[in-house]
């Protein structure tokens, strides 16, 4: 039997943190809590994996062997959850999005085939191993799998594409949940690609880079548990986008009367009324005043004024820090201060707003206006 080593022990420390956040993410209520079911699922089979990992090099034999069989389903589960993950994180659709079956196909196939291996007896099943006659299958599965969640990985860059658009025409500020996707999505990206290597290099004899293999692959797993369940805790609630269909986006085109209209009343919100103070102003929000639908807004905003929506309020937000400056009031509250004051809910998103309208930061700004 194998020695208990610092592997096994990083091993153990990702499973219980895999256990614990699972059970934490899904007893936190909020907005995310959809998504984080997903999420606490996806963490409780990275650590159930991990227990298989610890324990097949202990006892592993023709009974062993079987149950990693039926345990190797999971590979085939993971890709159409985080898809589901990232979609319910971002996305609003009502009822929540739910993978269609026939995306577990490939999964059910999988226990078939191992469920008709157990009509084997022990003895006939350590001839088939000997004789090599497993060995095709296991390629088979192992090639399936990782084509199955490369393709899910492809899946969930676009829908991040998607979001990126959408939500710059539904919302007036940033959301932080872009940078954790990115990072999440990056993490699995490093894993399937230690995978196609690994892979590689055990069925195409690939030997360029032997140094990685498996079992690197088994170490970046608690890793990735740990870092993921981490920033998990800390994102505030997320304010999802709906996710809508190209087709349904051409409706509510304006023209005539109503379009000029809902020009003048849209300019009067914004000079008058400045609804553009409110830093958590959404595109909802907007057509709510302007009594329309949000799908009218939008097309005045993209075929009228030619910008997003986030563009359009962060152009008044802009100019009304601008008019702070003029009046002389940087010199008694800090650049942040008048930044909120001016409709902006964070630095970050103030100062990538500015820069993109004014093409300059807001400090040299104030310089180059000489009021200092």
């Amino acid at each position: 039997m194998n020695s208990f080593g610092i592997v096994d022990l990083l091993f153990v420390l990702g499973i219980s943190q895999g256990v614990f956040l699972a059970i934490t993410l899904s007893l936190i209520h909020n907005k995310n809590k959809p998504a984080n079911k997903v999420l606490s699922f996806i963490l409780l089979i990275a650590s159930l994996m991990l227990v298989g990992r610890i324990f097949y090099p202990r006892f592993s034999g023709p009974l062993f062997s079987r149950i990693a069989g039926f345990v190797d389903t999971l590979i085939f589960v993971f890709g159409p959850l985080f898809y589901t993950y990232i979609r319910r994180l971002t996305f609003y659709e009502s009822p929540n999005y739910k993978i269609p079956w026939y995306h577990f196909i490939p999964a059910f196939v999988h226990i078939v085939f191992f469920s008709w291996t157990l009509f084997y007896t022990t003895e006939e099943f350590k001839i088939l191993v000997g004789q090599g006659t497993l060995n095709f299958i296991y390629f088979i599965v192992e090639t399936v799998g990782l084509i199955s969640n490369l393709v899910y990985m492809i899946k969930s860059y676009h829908l991040l594409r998607i979001y990126k658009t959408a939500e710059k025409a539904n919302l007036s500020y940033s959301q932080k949940v872009q940078t954790f996707l990115k990072f999440f999505l990056f993490g699995i990206s490093i894993f399937l690609m230690l995978w196609v290597i690994s892979y590689a290099n055990y069925f195409m004899r690939f030997k360029e880079l032997r140094f990685i293999s498996y079992h690197l692959i088994w170490m970046t797993i608690p890793i990735f548990i740990y870092i993921v369940g981490f920033f998990s805790l800390k994102q505030p609630e997320i304010f999802r986008v709906p996710l809508i269909k190209k087709k349904e986006a051409q409706k509510g085109r304006l023209n005539g009367e109503e379009l000029e209209i809902l020009k003048k009343n849209l300019e009067d919100l914004m000079v008058r009324k400045k609804i553009y103070l409110n830093n958590e102003l959404t595109l909802k929000d907007l057509s709510e005043e302007l009594n329309t639908s949000t799908n009218n807004v939008s097309w005045l905003l993209n075929n009228i004024h030619n910008c997003s929506f986030y563009d359009y309020i962060n152009k008044y937000r802009v100019q009304e820090f601008i008019s702070k400056i003029q009046k002389g009031e940087h010199f008694n509250h800090t650049i942040l201060a008048l930044s909120l004051d001016s409709g902006f809910n964070s630095k970050s998103t103030f100062n990538k707003a500015f820069k993109m309208i004014k093409n300059d930061t807001p400090s040299n700004y104030i310089k180059k206006m000489g009021i200092v």
